[in-house]
């Protein structure tokens, strides 16, 4: 057997790269298919992966009921980014630093657009797995949500989601 990847991490694969990837396959298998010219060794070893063919089929058939059929693959790598950069936890600050924070809230909530969600790979496995659509949906999801967002910026991140799905 061999090691395709080293290390502790497991690589991540979302459901929308696995969709991706069984459309490809199916329709090559189908192209080979419709192809007069197989030979009876291509033949054989279709029939043999005849049981692969079919569960591929059956996971394709699920993954296009679910959320992430209707997300499309090219822009994936733009929204993993404005989820993942950036931390927004709300710090408590004493009472004689309150005025500084409402002055530093109003310029945070601008850059907050552009700076992302601080979310762990695996929230964000989760999120373009599901793509919420409610507050208790990612409450399951993002560990420590209340500590880590208020609920404006719940909501932002609800409508991003949106965007996306």
């Amino acid at each position: 057997m061999e090691v395709l990847k080293s290390g502790d991490v497991p690589a991540l694969v979302t459901n929308i790269e696995v969709l991706n990837i069984l459309s490809k396959r199916i329709e090559q298998r189908e192209v080979l298919e419709q192809d007069e010219t197989l030979d009876a060794a291509r033949k054989k070893k279709a029939n043999k992966l005849r049981h692969r063919d079919y569960i591929e089929g059956k996971v394709y058939d699920y993954l296009e009921t679910t959320a992430c059929a209707i997300v499309d693959f090219e822009t994936m790598p733009e929204f993993v980014g404005r989820l993942k950069k950036g931390s927004h936890g709300k710090e408590h600050a004493s009472k004689s630093n309150e005025k500084l924070e409402k002055e530093t809230d109003t310029l945070n909530d601008a850059k907050n657009q552009e700076e992302g969600y601080n979310l762990t790979d695996a929230e964000i496995l989760q999120v373009m797995n599901h793509m919420p659509k409610e507050p208790v949906e990612i409450h399951l999801m993002i560990e420590e949500l209340m500590g880590r967002m208020d609920e404006d910026r719940q909501s932002e991140l609800l409508q991003l989601i949106a965007e996306y799905a």
